[in-house]
């Protein structure tokens, strides 16, 4: 049974993560070029900016989850450029929608407890130490960032409950009052991690849900139930 499930096809995947950039982006946000952007900043949305070190933990959480499924050789067979890409694309959705849903925060004056930042910074500290030498050194991230990403997360997951039934809606809404800017060159030098044994370290949503219980940002996409559907 687990032989069959490793060997089910990288194309259902592939469109699953397709489908899924797709409903994670979700917004039509006018592109603006901007004179110039901070160091490794990634893109920016409205007032609020992503790092590539931060864009970097949603793409490795991502090249996770499909190593664990098919292994660390997937990228080199039939559809592993294609995988590849649609991968790299959520990624890129899963930060944007994130740095959105902190705009909402701020709109709507949602904050964190005392006690959600204490588990931020715990399950900070289990994913960081749990992370090999070669993944620190491709995330390139710090922990005081990393740690505010946590927070960052379990904020939007504070958004999202609270907004409610509404809350596609009202973040598709909000979308189309933004400037989005991508930094093209930095953009390009985007990449997956050639590290060995991936699966063997823990993902940054599986840290997180064992402190916060979910993981997604309003649109839960199973990989797993889509292949058992094949």
């Amino acid at each position: 049974m687990e032989k069959s499930r490793r060997k089910a096809p990288a194309a259902a995947v592939l469109t699953v993560l397709l489908t899924a950039a797709l409903l994670l982006s979700g917004c039509g946000q006018r592109l603006v070029m901007t004179k110039g952007y901070g160091r490794q900043e990634l893109f920016r949305i409205g007032n609020t900016q992503c790092m590539l070190p931060e864009y970097n933990v949603f793409l490795l959480n991502l090249q996770k989850h499909c190593e664990r499924t098919f292994g660390h050789d997937v990228w080199q067979e039939a559809n592993g450029k294609s995988l590849e890409e649609a991968i790299v694309q959520r990624a890129l959705s899963e930060a944007s929608r994130l740095k959105v849903m902190l705009l909402l925060a701020v709109q709507d004056n949602i904050m964190l407890t005392i006690q959600e930042e204490n588990l931020a910074d715990e399950a900070e500290t289990e994913y960081y130490e749990g992370l090999s030498e070669a993944e620190k050194e491709y995330l390139g991230i710090d922990e005081v960032t990393l740690r505010k990403l946590f927070e960052q997360y379990a904020l939007a997951q504070k958004v999202f409950k609270s907004i409610g039934t509404n809350f596609e809606d009202r973040y598709d809404s909000f979308c189309t009052t933004l400037d989005y800017d991508l930094n093209e060159p930095l953009w390009n030098t985007v990449k997956l991690a050639d590290i060995p044994d991936l699966a063997d370290t823990p993902g940054f949503s599986e840290v997180y849900a064992k402190y916060f219980g979910s993981s997604d940002l309003g649109k839960e996409i199973r990989v797993e139930e889509e292949e058992n559907a094949e």
